[in-house]
Protein backbone atom coordinates (compact mmCIF):
# COMPACT_ATOMS: atom_id res chain seq x y z
CA UNK A 1 0.00 0.00 0.00
CA UNK A 2 3.06 2.49 1.04
CA UNK A 3 5.12 1.88 -2.20
CA UNK A 4 2.12 1.22 -4.44
CA UNK A 5 -0.27 4.61 -3.56
CA UNK A 6 3.44 6.26 -2.87
CA UNK A 7 4.86 5.97 -5.76
CA UNK A 8 2.04 6.81 -8.06
CA UNK A 9 0.84 9.36 -6.26
CA UNK A 10 4.25 10.89 -5.37
CA UNK A 11 4.81 11.41 -9.68
CA UNK A 12 1.88 14.31 -8.65
CA UNK A 13 2.69 15.31 -5.37
CA UNK A 14 6.19 16.51 -5.93
CA UNK A 15 4.95 18.50 -8.95
CA UNK A 16 2.01 19.73 -6.46
CA UNK A 17 4.78 20.07 -3.43
CA UNK A 18 7.41 22.06 -5.39
CA UNK A 19 5.14 24.83 -7.39
CA UNK A 20 3.11 25.01 -3.67
CA UNK A 21 6.67 25.83 -1.77
CA UNK A 22 7.48 27.99 -5.08
CA UNK A 23 4.30 29.63 -4.21
CA UNK A 24 4.73 30.86 -0.91
CA UNK A 25 6.81 33.72 -2.68
CA UNK A 26 4.65 34.16 -5.70
CA UNK A 27 4.15 37.74 -5.39
CA UNK A 28 8.15 38.20 -5.06
CA UNK A 29 8.47 36.40 -8.32
CA UNK A 30 6.31 38.55 -10.18
CA UNK A 31 8.30 40.92 -8.64
CA UNK A 32 11.60 39.62 -9.92
CA UNK A 33 9.73 38.56 -13.43
CA UNK A 34 8.40 42.22 -13.64
CA UNK A 35 11.53 44.55 -12.68
CA UNK A 36 10.26 47.73 -14.07
CA UNK A 37 8.25 48.44 -10.93
CA UNK A 38 10.14 49.71 -8.50
CA UNK A 39 10.08 47.84 -5.28
CA UNK A 40 11.25 51.02 -3.34
CA UNK A 41 8.55 53.87 -4.25
CA UNK A 42 5.41 54.81 -1.74
CA UNK A 43 2.70 52.70 -1.13
CA UNK A 44 0.38 55.86 -0.21
CA UNK A 45 -2.70 56.31 -2.36
CA UNK A 46 -3.82 59.05 -3.73
CA UNK A 47 -7.31 60.10 -5.06
CA UNK A 48 -5.68 60.81 -8.42
CA UNK A 49 -4.02 57.00 -8.31
CA UNK A 50 -7.58 55.84 -7.64
CA UNK A 51 -9.62 57.64 -10.07
CA UNK A 52 -6.92 56.46 -12.91
CA UNK A 53 -7.82 52.70 -11.60
CA UNK A 54 -11.87 53.18 -11.77
CA UNK A 55 -11.33 54.46 -15.39
CA UNK A 56 -9.26 51.34 -15.77
CA UNK A 57 -11.65 49.08 -14.37
CA UNK A 58 -14.51 50.49 -16.65
CA UNK A 59 -12.46 50.43 -19.65
CA UNK A 60 -11.64 46.48 -18.93
CA UNK A 61 -15.65 46.27 -18.51
CA UNK A 62 -16.27 47.72 -22.02
CA UNK A 63 -14.15 44.57 -23.26
CA UNK A 64 -16.32 42.00 -21.73
CA UNK A 65 -13.88 41.82 -18.99
CA UNK A 66 -14.41 41.65 -15.09
CA UNK A 67 -11.41 43.46 -13.44
CA UNK A 68 -11.25 43.91 -9.60
CA UNK A 69 -8.69 45.94 -7.87
CA UNK A 70 -5.91 45.52 -5.46
CA UNK A 71 -4.47 47.82 -3.30
CA UNK A 72 -0.96 48.82 -2.73
CA UNK A 73 0.87 46.40 0.45
CA UNK A 74 4.32 46.11 2.20
CA UNK A 75 4.64 42.63 -0.27
CA UNK A 76 3.60 44.70 -3.71
CA UNK A 77 3.64 48.46 -3.51
CA UNK A 78 1.42 49.00 -6.31
CA UNK A 79 -1.77 49.56 -7.17
CA UNK A 80 -3.33 46.52 -9.85
CA UNK A 81 -5.79 45.95 -12.32
CA UNK A 82 -6.67 42.68 -13.01
CA UNK A 83 -8.93 40.09 -14.67
CA UNK A 84 -8.76 35.98 -14.69
CA UNK A 85 -7.79 35.06 -17.73
CA UNK A 86 -9.06 31.28 -17.33
CA UNK A 87 -5.79 30.10 -15.30
CA UNK A 88 -4.44 33.84 -13.61
CA UNK A 89 -4.96 36.54 -12.45
CA UNK A 90 -3.06 39.46 -15.10
CA UNK A 91 -3.33 42.72 -15.57
CA UNK A 92 -1.68 46.09 -15.41
CA UNK A 93 0.20 47.95 -12.61
CA UNK A 94 -0.52 51.93 -11.71
CA UNK A 95 1.78 53.88 -9.40
CA UNK A 96 -0.33 54.23 -5.93
CA UNK A 97 0.74 58.36 -6.23
CA UNK A 98 0.36 59.15 -9.49
CA UNK A 99 -1.48 56.74 -11.10
CA UNK A 100 0.41 56.31 -13.86
CA UNK A 101 0.53 52.86 -15.60
CA UNK A 102 3.77 51.37 -14.82
CA UNK A 103 5.47 50.12 -17.74
CA UNK A 104 6.13 46.67 -16.72
CA UNK A 105 6.36 43.32 -19.16
CA UNK A 106 3.51 41.16 -19.65
CA UNK A 107 4.23 37.85 -17.47
CA UNK A 108 2.17 34.82 -15.36
CA UNK A 109 4.92 35.57 -12.66
CA UNK A 110 4.31 33.84 -9.33
CA UNK A 111 0.41 33.22 -10.11
CA UNK A 112 1.48 30.49 -12.30
CA UNK A 113 2.93 28.29 -9.51
CA UNK A 114 0.27 29.01 -7.48
CA UNK A 115 -2.72 27.86 -10.11
CA UNK A 116 -0.47 25.05 -10.67
CA UNK A 117 -0.34 23.92 -7.31
CA UNK A 118 -3.67 23.78 -6.34
CA UNK A 119 -5.36 22.47 -10.20
CA UNK A 120 -2.21 21.77 -12.00
CA UNK A 121 -3.42 24.17 -14.91
CA UNK A 122 -6.70 21.51 -15.29
CA UNK A 123 -9.55 23.71 -13.55
CA UNK A 124 -11.58 22.52 -11.04
CA UNK A 125 -12.37 19.82 -13.22
CA UNK A 126 -10.14 17.36 -13.45
CA UNK A 127 -7.26 19.76 -11.76
CA UNK A 128 -8.85 20.27 -8.63
CA UNK A 129 -10.62 17.36 -8.27
CA UNK A 130 -6.74 15.30 -9.09
CA UNK A 131 -4.86 17.12 -6.74
CA UNK A 132 -7.57 16.81 -3.81
CA UNK A 133 -7.18 13.20 -4.00
CA UNK A 134 -3.86 13.25 -4.18
CA UNK A 135 -4.16 15.16 -0.70
CA UNK A 136 -6.02 11.82 0.30
CA UNK A 137 -3.27 9.67 -1.08
CA UNK A 138 -0.78 11.52 0.62
CA UNK A 139 -2.13 11.04 4.25
CA UNK A 140 -2.71 7.20 3.23
CA UNK A 141 0.79 7.10 2.21
CA UNK A 142 2.04 8.73 5.82
CA UNK A 143 -0.51 6.57 7.90
CA UNK A 144 1.37 3.39 6.34
CA UNK A 145 4.80 4.72 6.39
CA UNK A 146 4.37 5.01 9.98
CA UNK A 147 3.16 1.86 10.82
CA UNK A 148 6.49 0.17 8.66
CA UNK A 149 8.75 2.00 10.10
CA UNK A 150 7.45 3.01 13.60
CA UNK A 151 9.21 0.33 15.43
CA UNK A 152 13.06 1.07 14.00
CA UNK A 153 12.10 4.94 13.31
CA UNK A 154 14.80 5.71 16.30
CA UNK A 155 17.71 3.63 15.10
CA UNK A 156 17.18 4.36 12.10
CA UNK A 157 17.24 8.68 12.58
CA UNK A 158 20.37 8.26 14.65
CA UNK A 159 22.21 6.29 12.30
CA UNK A 160 21.34 8.57 9.17
CA UNK A 161 24.01 7.69 6.54
CA UNK A 162 23.86 9.91 3.68
CA UNK A 163 27.05 8.68 2.45
CA UNK A 164 26.24 4.93 2.80
CA UNK A 165 25.44 2.54 0.22
CA UNK A 166 22.85 4.20 -2.23
CA UNK A 167 19.84 2.43 -1.21
CA UNK A 168 20.07 2.99 2.18
CA UNK A 169 21.38 6.94 2.38
CA UNK A 170 17.96 7.38 -0.19
CA UNK A 171 16.29 5.79 2.52
CA UNK A 172 17.37 7.52 4.74
CA UNK A 173 17.12 10.71 3.83
CA UNK A 174 13.35 9.89 3.08
CA UNK A 175 12.80 8.59 6.26
CA UNK A 176 14.13 11.91 7.90
CA UNK A 177 12.49 14.34 5.79
CA UNK A 178 9.22 12.17 6.92
CA UNK A 179 9.90 12.23 10.25
CA UNK A 180 11.56 16.04 11.17
CA UNK A 181 8.90 17.71 9.11
CA UNK A 182 5.66 15.14 9.34
CA UNK A 183 3.43 17.64 11.45
CA UNK A 184 4.09 20.54 8.45
CA UNK A 185 3.79 17.88 5.93
CA UNK A 186 0.56 16.25 7.47
CA UNK A 187 -1.16 19.75 8.48
CA UNK A 188 -0.60 20.82 4.64
CA UNK A 189 -1.99 17.35 3.59
CA UNK A 190 -4.65 17.64 5.44
CA UNK A 191 -5.70 21.53 5.10
CA UNK A 192 -5.40 21.25 1.58
CA UNK A 193 -7.43 18.18 0.93
CA UNK A 194 -10.04 19.90 3.65
CA UNK A 195 -10.33 22.94 1.88
CA UNK A 196 -11.40 21.60 -1.50
CA UNK A 197 -13.07 18.23 -0.60
CA UNK A 198 -16.21 19.54 -1.66
CA UNK A 199 -14.74 19.11 -5.27
CA UNK A 200 -15.30 15.36 -4.94
CA UNK A 201 -18.34 15.41 -3.22
CA UNK A 202 -20.30 17.32 -5.72
CA UNK A 203 -23.53 15.71 -4.64
CA UNK A 204 -23.41 16.07 -0.60
CA UNK A 205 -25.82 19.32 0.37
CA UNK A 206 -24.74 18.38 3.96
CA UNK A 207 -20.86 18.76 3.02
CA UNK A 208 -20.88 22.43 2.54
CA UNK A 209 -23.60 23.46 5.19
CA UNK A 210 -21.58 21.69 7.82
CA UNK A 211 -18.80 23.39 6.36
CA UNK A 212 -20.23 27.22 6.12
CA UNK A 213 -21.04 27.19 2.57
CA UNK A 214 -19.83 27.94 -0.09
CA UNK A 215 -16.26 30.58 0.00
CA UNK A 216 -17.74 34.40 -0.37
CA UNK A 217 -14.97 34.90 -2.85
CA UNK A 218 -15.97 31.92 -5.46
CA UNK A 219 -19.12 33.88 -5.39
CA UNK A 220 -18.28 36.69 -6.12
CA UNK A 221 -14.51 36.03 -7.78
CA UNK A 222 -14.21 37.09 -11.40
CA UNK A 223 -15.14 34.35 -13.51
CA UNK A 224 -14.36 35.91 -16.93
CA UNK A 225 -17.27 37.98 -18.72
CA UNK A 226 -19.85 40.38 -17.44
CA UNK A 227 -22.91 40.87 -19.09
CA UNK A 228 -22.89 44.69 -18.76
CA UNK A 229 -20.33 48.08 -17.45
CA UNK A 230 -21.10 49.48 -15.14
CA UNK A 231 -21.16 53.61 -14.47
CA UNK A 232 -17.45 55.11 -13.55
CA UNK A 233 -17.36 54.04 -9.43
CA UNK A 234 -17.81 56.87 -7.54
CA UNK A 235 -14.16 58.56 -5.82
CA UNK A 236 -13.07 55.72 -3.97
CA UNK A 237 -10.91 57.06 -1.19
CA UNK A 238 -13.79 58.03 0.82
CA UNK A 239 -15.22 53.94 0.45
CA UNK A 240 -11.70 52.63 1.25
CA UNK A 241 -11.50 54.76 4.18
CA UNK A 242 -14.55 53.68 5.91
CA UNK A 243 -14.39 50.20 4.59
CA UNK A 244 -10.86 49.70 6.18
CA UNK A 245 -12.34 50.98 10.00
CA UNK A 246 -15.28 48.82 9.04
CA UNK A 247 -13.34 45.89 8.64
CA UNK A 248 -10.71 47.01 11.04
CA UNK A 249 -8.24 45.81 7.75
CA UNK A 250 -5.41 48.76 7.19
CA UNK A 251 -4.07 47.83 3.75
CA UNK A 252 -3.69 46.15 0.63
CA UNK A 253 -7.58 45.38 0.33
CA UNK A 254 -9.46 43.79 -2.81
CA UNK A 255 -11.67 45.66 -4.36
CA UNK A 256 -14.37 43.97 -6.70
CA UNK A 257 -16.87 45.40 -9.05
CA UNK A 258 -20.93 44.56 -9.51
CA UNK A 259 -23.13 46.78 -12.50
CA UNK A 260 -24.72 47.83 -9.20
CA UNK A 261 -21.79 47.85 -6.87
CA UNK A 262 -18.41 48.34 -5.04
CA UNK A 263 -17.19 45.81 -2.72
CA UNK A 264 -14.19 46.30 -0.71
CA UNK A 265 -13.16 43.09 1.12
CA UNK A 266 -11.10 42.80 4.44
CA UNK A 267 -6.39 42.16 3.22
CA UNK A 268 -5.73 38.71 3.57
CA UNK A 269 -2.74 39.76 5.30
CA UNK A 270 -4.13 41.05 8.38
CA UNK A 271 -4.65 37.92 10.72
CA UNK A 272 -4.61 33.67 10.15
CA UNK A 273 -8.46 33.90 9.14
CA UNK A 274 -9.09 34.19 5.71
CA UNK A 275 -12.35 35.79 5.91
CA UNK A 276 -13.63 37.53 3.06
CA UNK A 277 -15.27 39.68 5.39
CA UNK A 278 -16.46 42.80 2.97
CA UNK A 279 -18.44 46.30 3.18
CA UNK A 280 -20.72 46.58 0.00
CA UNK A 281 -21.11 50.28 -2.09
CA UNK A 282 -23.53 51.74 -4.05
CA UNK A 283 -21.55 51.93 -7.68
CA UNK A 284 -23.67 54.87 -8.56
CA UNK A 285 -23.37 57.17 -5.76
CA UNK A 286 -21.25 55.46 -3.25
CA UNK A 287 -23.89 55.12 -0.45
CA UNK A 288 -23.11 52.39 2.18
CA UNK A 289 -25.20 49.39 1.49
CA UNK A 290 -24.02 46.32 3.87
CA UNK A 291 -21.32 44.80 5.48
CA UNK A 292 -20.79 40.87 5.78
CA UNK A 293 -18.24 40.94 8.87
CA UNK A 294 -19.77 37.94 11.21
CA UNK A 295 -18.84 34.30 10.98
CA UNK A 296 -20.27 30.87 12.66
CA UNK A 297 -18.00 28.65 14.20
CA UNK A 298 -18.24 26.20 11.68
CA UNK A 299 -17.35 29.37 9.06
CA UNK A 300 -14.77 30.38 11.11
CA UNK A 301 -13.49 27.29 11.31
CA UNK A 302 -12.72 26.64 7.88
CA UNK A 303 -11.51 30.41 7.23
CA UNK A 304 -8.75 29.44 10.02
CA UNK A 305 -7.85 26.25 7.52
CA UNK A 306 -7.45 28.34 4.53
CA UNK A 307 -5.68 30.97 6.45
CA UNK A 308 -3.21 28.69 8.25
CA UNK A 309 -2.59 26.87 3.93
CA UNK A 310 -2.26 29.76 1.92
CA UNK A 311 -0.29 31.64 5.10
CA UNK A 312 -0.62 35.47 3.31
CA UNK A 313 -0.87 36.78 6.65
CA UNK A 314 2.73 35.42 7.68
CA UNK A 315 6.03 37.60 8.15
CA UNK A 316 8.78 37.27 6.22
CA UNK A 317 10.26 34.64 8.50
CA UNK A 318 7.69 32.36 8.72
CA UNK A 319 7.14 32.35 5.18
CA UNK A 320 10.91 30.99 5.17
CA UNK A 321 9.78 28.50 7.35
CA UNK A 322 7.10 27.54 4.86
CA UNK A 323 9.18 27.58 2.09
CA UNK A 324 11.82 25.35 3.63
CA UNK A 325 9.33 22.70 4.85
CA UNK A 326 7.94 22.35 1.67
CA UNK A 327 11.00 22.06 -0.14
CA UNK A 328 11.70 19.39 2.63
CA UNK A 329 7.83 17.46 1.78
CA UNK A 330 9.40 18.14 -1.93
CA UNK A 331 12.22 15.76 -0.90
CA UNK A 332 10.09 13.46 0.83
CA UNK A 333 8.11 12.64 -2.45
CA UNK A 334 11.60 12.95 -4.34
CA UNK A 335 13.37 10.43 -2.55
CA UNK A 336 10.80 7.93 -2.26
CA UNK A 337 10.18 7.83 -5.75
CA UNK A 338 13.83 6.52 -6.01
CA UNK A 339 14.05 4.60 -3.28
CA UNK A 340 10.64 2.84 -5.10
CA UNK A 341 12.75 2.18 -8.24
CA UNK A 342 16.20 1.58 -6.77
CA UNK A 343 14.05 -1.75 -4.45
CA UNK A 344 12.93 -2.96 -7.95
CA UNK A 345 15.82 -2.51 -10.30
CA UNK A 346 17.55 -5.95 -9.99
CA UNK A 347 14.23 -7.63 -10.33
CA UNK A 348 12.10 -5.80 -12.14
CA UNK A 349 14.74 -3.97 -14.54
CA UNK A 350 14.32 -4.81 -17.54
CA UNK A 351 10.52 -4.95 -17.68
CA UNK A 352 8.90 -2.40 -19.99
CA UNK A 353 6.45 -1.15 -17.18
CA UNK A 354 9.54 -0.32 -14.76
CA UNK A 355 11.45 1.45 -17.79
CA UNK A 356 8.00 3.94 -18.04
CA UNK A 357 7.95 4.28 -14.56
CA UNK A 358 11.74 5.45 -14.46
CA UNK A 359 11.10 7.77 -17.62
CA UNK A 360 8.21 9.05 -15.37
CA UNK A 361 10.41 9.62 -12.61
CA UNK A 362 12.93 11.11 -14.74
CA UNK A 363 10.18 13.43 -16.29
CA UNK A 364 9.24 14.89 -12.86
CA UNK A 365 12.48 15.11 -10.67
CA UNK A 366 14.70 16.64 -13.72
CA UNK A 367 12.13 18.07 -15.73
CA UNK A 368 9.76 19.76 -14.18
CA UNK A 369 12.72 21.78 -12.10
CA UNK A 370 14.23 22.64 -15.55
CA UNK A 371 10.95 23.43 -17.42
CA UNK A 372 10.68 26.04 -14.34
CA UNK A 373 14.09 27.03 -14.86
CA UNK A 374 13.28 27.64 -18.84
CA UNK A 375 10.02 29.91 -17.83
CA UNK A 376 12.87 32.18 -16.04
CA UNK A 377 14.72 32.05 -18.46
CA UNK A 378 11.76 32.92 -21.13
CA UNK A 379 11.13 36.40 -18.77
CA UNK A 380 14.64 37.46 -19.39
CA UNK A 381 15.32 36.06 -22.92
CA UNK A 382 11.44 37.29 -24.92
CA UNK A 383 11.38 40.94 -25.84
CA UNK A 384 9.68 43.00 -23.71
CA UNK A 385 7.11 44.17 -26.07
CA UNK A 386 6.07 40.79 -27.59
CA UNK A 387 2.24 40.31 -27.64
CA UNK A 388 1.03 37.22 -25.59
CA UNK A 389 3.87 37.26 -23.67
CA UNK A 390 2.39 35.42 -20.88
CA UNK A 391 1.54 32.50 -23.37
CA UNK A 392 4.63 32.71 -24.69
CA UNK A 393 6.74 32.05 -21.03
CA UNK A 394 3.84 29.25 -20.30
CA UNK A 395 3.89 27.86 -23.83
CA UNK A 396 7.83 27.99 -23.27
CA UNK A 397 7.72 26.00 -19.87
CA UNK A 398 5.63 23.01 -21.44
CA UNK A 399 7.75 22.85 -24.55
CA UNK A 400 11.05 22.05 -22.35
CA UNK A 401 9.16 19.87 -20.27
CA UNK A 402 7.81 17.65 -22.86
CA UNK A 403 10.64 17.51 -24.81
CA UNK A 404 12.31 16.42 -21.02
CA UNK A 405 10.01 13.47 -20.94
CA UNK A 406 10.17 12.77 -24.56
CA UNK A 407 13.71 12.49 -24.23
CA UNK A 408 13.66 10.42 -20.88
CA UNK A 409 11.26 7.92 -22.48
CA UNK A 410 13.50 7.15 -25.16
CA UNK A 411 16.80 6.69 -23.49
CA UNK A 412 14.73 4.48 -20.86
CA UNK A 413 13.07 2.54 -23.10
CA UNK A 414 15.88 2.00 -25.21
CA UNK A 415 17.83 0.95 -21.80
CA UNK A 416 19.96 3.73 -21.65
CA UNK A 417 18.20 5.51 -18.57
CA UNK A 418 21.40 6.31 -16.69
CA UNK A 419 22.61 8.27 -19.97
CA UNK A 420 19.15 10.58 -19.51
CA UNK A 421 19.37 11.34 -15.92
CA UNK A 422 23.59 12.56 -16.55
CA UNK A 423 22.27 14.13 -19.67
CA UNK A 424 18.70 16.13 -17.73
CA UNK A 425 21.01 16.63 -14.86
CA UNK A 426 23.51 18.51 -17.28
CA UNK A 427 21.24 20.62 -18.53
CA UNK A 428 19.16 21.45 -15.11
CA UNK A 429 22.82 22.25 -13.26
CA UNK A 430 23.60 24.63 -17.01
CA UNK A 431 20.53 26.37 -16.80
CA UNK A 432 20.32 27.06 -13.04
CA UNK A 433 24.10 27.97 -12.56
CA UNK A 434 23.51 30.75 -15.89
CA UNK A 435 20.21 32.08 -14.41
CA UNK A 436 22.12 34.83 -12.23
CA UNK A 437 24.51 35.29 -14.91
CA UNK A 438 21.40 35.88 -17.98
CA UNK A 439 19.64 38.25 -15.25
CA UNK A 440 22.78 40.18 -14.66
CA UNK A 441 23.73 40.48 -18.82
CA UNK A 442 19.76 41.23 -19.08
CA UNK A 443 20.38 44.61 -17.08
CA UNK A 444 16.58 44.88 -16.41
CA UNK A 445 17.49 45.99 -13.09
CA UNK A 446 19.52 47.81 -10.59
CA UNK A 447 21.46 44.18 -8.87
CA UNK A 448 20.45 45.29 -5.39
CA UNK A 449 17.07 47.14 -5.97
CA UNK A 450 13.96 45.45 -4.08
CA UNK A 451 15.27 44.30 -0.79
CA UNK A 452 16.93 41.56 -1.64
CA UNK A 453 14.38 39.84 -4.43
CA UNK A 454 16.25 39.59 -7.21
CA UNK A 455 19.44 38.24 -5.57
CA UNK A 456 17.85 35.86 -3.60
CA UNK A 457 15.98 34.39 -6.96
CA UNK A 458 19.40 34.32 -8.47
CA UNK A 459 21.22 32.38 -5.45
CA UNK A 460 18.15 29.73 -5.10
CA UNK A 461 18.42 29.34 -8.91
CA UNK A 462 22.48 28.97 -8.44
CA UNK A 463 21.85 26.19 -5.61
CA UNK A 464 19.45 24.63 -7.64
CA UNK A 465 22.40 24.32 -10.23
CA UNK A 466 24.64 23.15 -8.01
CA UNK A 467 22.72 20.76 -6.61
CA UNK A 468 22.33 19.04 -9.90
CA UNK A 469 25.61 19.19 -10.42
CA UNK A 470 26.93 17.64 -7.51
CA UNK A 471 23.99 14.58 -8.40
CA UNK A 472 25.57 14.68 -11.87
CA UNK A 473 29.44 14.38 -10.38
CA UNK A 474 27.76 11.53 -8.21
CA UNK A 475 26.15 9.32 -10.82
CA UNK A 476 29.16 9.84 -13.16
CA UNK A 477 31.27 8.42 -9.89
CA UNK A 478 29.17 5.47 -9.54
CA UNK A 479 29.86 4.71 -12.89
CA UNK A 480 32.91 4.79 -13.11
Amino acid sequence: LHSWVGFLAGLLLVLVFASGTLAVFDTEITQWMQPEVSLTQSTTLTPAALQAAAQAVQAEEQKGLSAFLTLPSDRDPVLRVLHYDGYEFVGTALDPTTGALVPARETAGGQFFYNFHFSLRGGNQPGVQIVTFLGFCLLVAIGSGLVIHIKALWPDLILFRPFGPRPRAWLDAHLLAGVLFLPFILFMGYTGTAIHARVLLPAQPWFASHHGGKDKKEKTAPKGRVLQAGPLPPPLAPLIAQARELLQSPDGNLILFTPDEVRIFKSDAYGPFLTRDHADFSRKDGHFLRSATQSSPATATMQLVRGLHYARYAPLSLRWLYFCSGLAATALAASGLVVFLMKRRRSSGEQALFRLAEALTQTTLIGFPAATLAFFWANRCLPVTLSGRTMAEIDLFFTVWGLCAAHALVLCMTRHAASGWRQQLGLLAGAGCALPLLDLVSGSHPWMQGGGVFLTTDSLAFCTGLTALFALLKLRESAA
